[in-house]
């Protein structure tokens, strides 16, 4: 176990734990990894007690300003996934914190860790869920296993669930099989030191930053490039994420288009090095779909960085109509048109870049959901 605790908390605050699977060096579980820190800052500078419990591959280093820290090793059960992982430290850590908190927040998801840690919460305990869209109506014989013999109990036990769409929503209660109570919430990003920057002659660099998963279609950002280059634009084009599948059909097609000398795949990167490497990049194109609330999208926002994305997540209808990203239906095609004005028109960049900046101070800040937050925790 690691423990790492940065500072004190005030005399009398209110004590939060939230409970997350899984915290590694590749950055594998990416978007509630992100929104889990966002939180427990915000609510720690707010000066409340905050504990996250979070499962551990033994190397990734996570200290959050206020915040207690307690990192468990997971062990993975062959075949399943983060659906696998399990950790009896974090359960026995989550037993004794539990005792005096106000509230324990989960970042919910069909996995050992999540499952068993709200089980051992008896009713009555202050629970809160949050899924992240990761927990939907299955039809596989597993899920509605599971589902029947713990989770519906989970759903109707927590005292508040957290959405971030309409149909993560509807979700809680089809999961639940009842009317549960749920509160509309959104994600938020802390705004970097710096921002993105083009002169109009630097050879531009675009990027996909995200698990290589189908969901994500790193291969349709590969095609894109490989438009992009046949109709002459100069560019690079860089893939970063851990590997969730995709990898070998990603360097298969790279090689299959010929265009491996403008496409390369790095590597998947810790936390702490997306903020630096958005900095550093001139267009993020995100080409997911089914995403709620895409939080590598949120950094490149506040990086402002100009974004390409489908019509497919969360965010996709609300940040067209502020144009602060270039929604596009999701084909090759339309992304490939997309970047390559951005990267053929600096005015057309500039603009894009501040709107984006705008954005996500104006509508993603933290301390707009701690107050959120802080309102949920103290209904309860």
């Amino acid at each position: 176990m690691a423990y790492v605790w940065s500072a004190p908390c005030d005399d009398g605050a209110v004590k939060i734990v939230q409970v997350l699977t899984y915290v590694s060096v590749d950055n594998a579980y990416g978007g509630p990894v992100a929104v889990a820190k966002v939180q427990c800052r915000v609510l720690a500078q707010m000066g409340h007690e905050v504990h996250l419990l979070a499962g551990w591959d033994g190397r990734a280093v996570l200290e959050i300003p206020g915040v207690r820290v307690h990192l468990h090793r997971v062990t993975a059960l062959p075949r399943l996934g983060f659906a696998g992982m399990l950790s009896l430290g974090l359960w026995r850590t989550l037993l004794r914190e539990a005792r005096g908190a106000d509230v324990v927040h989960f970042h919910f998801a069909r996995d050992l860790v999540q499952v068993v840690g709200a089980a051992l919460m008896r009713s009555g305990r202050h629970s809160v869920l949050q899924a992240h869209g990761m927990v939907r109506p299955d039809s596989r014989l597993l899920a509605r296993a599971l589902d029947c013999l713990v989770v519906r109990r989970i759903y109707r036990n927590a005292l508040c669930h957290l959405a971030l769409t309409e149909e993560e929503v509807m979700d809680a209660h089809r999961l639940a099989r009842q009317s549960v109570d749920v509160v509309r919430v959104r994600n938020a990003v802390p705004m970097p030191e710096g921002f993105a920057a083009w002169d109009g002659e630097t050879l531009p660099v675009v990027v996909f930053s995200a698990r290589l998963h189908a969901r994500k279609r790193p291969v349709e950002f590969v095609q894109m490039a490989a438009v992009l280059l046949k109709e002459g634009r100069r560019a690079q084009f860089r893939l970063f994420g851990p590997d969730a599948g995709e990898l070998t059909a990603v360097k298969a097609e790279i090689d299959r288009l010929g265009v491996g000398e403008h496409v390369s795949y790095v590597r998947a990167l810790q936390p702490g090095e997306v903020s630096t490497m958005l900095l550093a990049a001139h267009v993020y194109v995100l080409p997911s779909v089914a995403e709620p609330f895409p939080m590598s999208l949120l950094e490149a926002l506040a990086a402002g960085l100009p974004s390409v994305i489908t019509d497919k997540t969360g965010l996709s209808e609300e940040l067209s109509r502020r144009g602060s990203a270039v929604v596009t239906d999701g084909s090759v095609a339309e992304m490939a048109s997309a970047v390559g004005e951005l990267i053929s028109h600096r005015e057309a960049w500039s603009i894009a870049a501040a709107a984006a900046r705008s954005d996500a101070a104006a509508y993603f800040s933290p301390e707009a959901l701690g107050v959120a937050l802080q309102g949920v925790y103290a209904e309860l």
